[in-house]
């Protein structure tokens, strides 16, 4: 294991410790232009998606674009703020208060200081979070040649794909690889989406039920967008609940 991380009470969940190992982390978010979720501590409801625009690794601090004004007022007024994102596609995130509101001209941006811990999921490269037991989610979708309507339930899901149990009676008898060119996913009301996907791999399920993992194919940018803040809500919602 490396000697920067420390294991958690969750043994999929580390923390990092090392300045340099979260000043390097920082840096590959920048340089990815990735996206961060701002998620008040206080008040979790009020969350926003925004861009990755700087970083000053000499002065320790990172900037971010502004979120929506109603989350912005929510962002400086909490006492602690939680910053996320994937970063070399593990979900991570600090806490900090260290958040300055600057502008330049029109433009608006968060300045932030760096933590003095950082924590990481480590799990596969698309991070894929169970659906939790009140959120119902079903992929239906109809099989070449065929005109009934297949459906299954949504086991887990993440950024580019999930798992779907059937029953032993509507199991589609994938082969992996099989492509499916219209399936609608609904995940309570957070996700609509109709894509394509790819089957990747078949699993026994509970009982005689059986779990096929789907690869995501051809999915619009806004159904990909709802489908990221759903996965990490679900995953704050796991953290929360323990």
């Amino acid at each position: 294991m490396d000697s920067e991380l420390l294991v958690l009470d969750d043994q999929d969940i580390k923390t990092v410790r090392a300045p340099r190992a979260i000043a390097r982390s920082l840096a590959r978010l920048f340089e990815a232009r990735g996206h961060a979720w701002l998620i008040p501590d206080d008040d979790p409801d009020f969350q926003g998606q925004v861009q990755v625009v700087g970083n000053d690794a000499d002065a320790g601090r990172i900037v971010l674009d502004c979120p929506d004004p109603v989350v912005l007022r929510h962002v400086l007024a909490a006492g602690e703020v939680r910053i996320q994102a994937v970063i070399e596609g593990l979900l991570s995130w600090f806490y900090t208060s260290d958040i300055q509101a600057e502008r330049d001209g029109d433009d608006c941006y968060l300045n932030i200081g760096y933590p003095e811990t950082m924590n990481r999921l480590q799990r596969r490269s698309a991070f894929r979070v169970d659906l939790p037991p009140d959120v119902p989610g079903t992929l239906a979708f109809c099989l070449p040649d065929r005109r009934e309507v297949t459906s299954g339930e949504v086991v887990n899901i993440s950024a580019t794909g999930c798992a779907v149990s059937f029953t032993e009676k509507n199991d589609p008898g994938f082969a992996i690889g099989d492509e499916v060119n219209a399936a609608r996913l609904k995940v309570s009301d957070e996700i609509d989406a109709r894509l394509e996907f790819i089957v990747r791999n078949r699993r026994p399920g509970v009982g005689t039920s059986v779990v096929y993992g789907l690869e995501f194919n051809a999915l619009p940018p806004l159904d990909s967008q709802a489908i990221d803040r759903a996965v990490m809500r679900f995953q704050r919602l796991r953290l929360t609940r323990g």
